[in-house]
């Protein structure tokens, strides 16, 4: 899937010592508030502060 077409919001969690960022690969406009990054997984928007990428307009 192209950048454009992946939903692409943003959050931050720590495993270890180091911050490590995270972005939704689930499609543009999914429903719900559960992302899926590669490496983090599923993560819940209400759990975890989530950026949600500017909509072009």
């Amino acid at each position: 899937m192209k950048p454009q077409e992946t939903c692409g919001a943003r959050t931050v969690f720590w495993p270890d010592d180091e911050a490590c960022d995270a972005e939704c690969i689930r499609p543009r406009g999914h429903a719900g508030t559960v992302h899926e990054d590669d490496i983090l997984g599923e993560w819940n928007a209400d759990e975890l502060p989530t950026r949600e990428p500017e909509v072009d307009r």
